[in-house]
Order: structure tokens, then sequence, then C-alpha cells
């Protein structure tokens, strides 16, 4: 089944807007929206840090600020990932594993199928974190061992931004979202190479 493009149009020629089709649009606008929300308070979490450095403030292992934004991007994520399962699938299984294997039962490894993937295994990753950010599981996990499985963010980052690519986020250079997405990758780049910066000079300090 041919995908709908990234901005829940198909791009094929106009049919008549019948209920399922309006349920349909609906859902693809919804798909859209909660991936970008996600992606930029993702993008905000990886922030917080460096911005701590640049003003000179105290950067502890965990945040409260941080953590609740993580907790958003993950539920945003969620949504996000329940919502565009549905814009294809019709609510069956065969539909459903489509979006991963091909009809013979083959990997399904056209741009369709490597977006799905890398979000299937972004998925696991953002809700994984989300069952460690508490005040219990940085106890029981102890502080290195807990801040060295949150750093799987800029992992998780880095496949948000492929699993955009290959949904054809770079194919529509005037789309708002796309706008976002280069936003939010250029924002944490350079906010990242500020922090590793002040870091690497406080420690020389």
């Amino acid at each position: 089944m041919p995908p709908a493009d990234h901005a829940g149009q198909s791009g094929g020629p106009a049919e008549p807007l019948t209920a399922e089709r309006a349920r349909s649009r609906f859902e693809q606008r919804l798909t859209v929206a909660t991936g970008y929300i996600a992606t930029l308070l993702l993008a905000f979490t990886l922030l917080i840090g460096p911005a701590n450095l640049l003003l000179r403030r105290r950067n502890p292992i965990s945040s409260y600020l941080r953590r609740d934004a993580g907790m958003w991007t993950a539920g945003s994520s969620v949504v996000h990932v329940i919502v565009g399962l549905q814009v294809h699938s019709g609510g069956q299984l065969s539909g459903y594993l489509a979006y991963f294997f091909g009809r013979d039962g083959s990997l399904l490894l056209n741009s369709f199928g490597i977006a799905n993937w890398i979000g299937l295994v972004a998925t696991v990753i953002v809700v994984g974190l989300l069952t460690i950010s508490s005040d219990l599981a940085l106890r029981t996990l102890n502080a290195p061992r807990w801040k060295w499985l949150q750093r799987l963010n800029y992992a998780l980052f880095a496949l948000v931004v492929a699993h955009a690519i290959f949904y054809g986020a770079l194919l529509r250079v005037n789309s708002p979202f796309t706008m976002l997405l280069v936003l939010g990758v250029t924002a944490v780049l350079a906010g990242q190479t500020l922090g590793i910066y002040l870091w690497r000079r406080r420690r020389v300090a």
C-alpha cells in the first residue's frame, strides 16, 4: 500500500470527501502534528543542559524541567504512533504488519518501511526512557548508570530525524513542518557544540 506523504496528502487526483476520508485526513494531520510536537519537545530537552552551562547555572544529573519535558515527549510520541498506525491499517492486524513487512513476509525496506522500522526502535527507546523517569528509578539504578541510559536521548533524536527524512520531510522544503525540523536540528547541533565547548572550558578552569 502506498504511503500518504508526510503532510497528509496522497498527491493523487481529488476524490469526494466522504466521512471515511475526512477521518483519515484528520488522522494524518494529527499524526504529523504529534510527531513534530514530540520532536520539538525532545530538542528542548537536549538544549536544557547547554543553556544551564551558558547561564552559569548548576547542571544537575536530573531536573524536573527536563524530566517533565521528556514525559511530554514520550506522551506525544505514543499518540503519534497509535494514531499513525490507524492511517493505513484499517484496524486490522494485517494492516499493522504492512507497515513493516511486504506481502510475501519479507522485511519492508523501501523508504516507507525503513521509516517505520526506525520509528519502532525510537518508540522502544522513548517508552524505556519514560519508565525510568522517576526518583525511584534514579535511586535504584544509581546516578551514573541512570545518566548513561538517559543519554539515549541523543540516539533517539537522531532516529527521529531519520524517521522524518525517510517519510519525505526534505522533499517539501517549503513546508512549515520541514522548516521546524531544520530549525530543531540546527538548534540542537549548535546547542550541543556550545555545551561541549563550555564544559571543556569549565573543566580546564
